[in-house]
């Protein structure tokens, strides 16, 4: 085995780039497999029949609307409770349309396999992968 402190820069650029390259074929080769996922297929047929489906698309602009019209309650924790209970109707109302319930199941799922991914890196690299592809800013995002 080489050191990188004995190695020749050119030596020690060209093992650098060789790394990469077999990590991004890596990263390339698990995204193929995850695209064939069942979690991950299943998303994307969730999200197709919600796209499709009216009732479900108008539940969820009632609750968002109403969500944003309250932004400012919420946020100085002086929602009243009837507003509260209406938030919590509209939001019941949304999550009851079957396509919503399946599309919200479907993600879970797929965050679960994300999780496990995440996980499995993470143990193999010894820091915490998820947290690194952050982009940072104050909200982590």
């Amino acid at each position: 085995m080489l050191y990188p402190s004995t190695m020749e820069p050119a030596d020690l650029a060209a093992a650098t780039r060789a790394a990469e390259v077999d990590a991004l074929t890596a990263a390339g080769t698990f995204g193929a497999a995850l695209r064939g996922s069942p979690e991950f297929t299943g998303l994307l047929a969730a999200e197709n029949a919600l796209a499709a489906d009216a009732a479900a698309n108008a539940a969820i602009g009632a609750f968002q609307s109403r969500q944003e019209d309250l932004r400012t309650e919420v946020v100085m924790g002086v929602l009243a409770d009837d507003q509260r209970e209406e938030l919590e109707r509209l939001q019941a109302a949304m999550l009851a349309v079957p396509s919503v319930a399946a599309y919200v199941a479907a993600t879970e799922t797929f965050r679960a396999v994300c999780r496990e991914t995440a996980a499995v890196v993470s143990a193999q690299i010894g820091i915490d992968f998820a947290a690194n592809c952050r982009s940072g800013g104050c909200c982590g995002s």
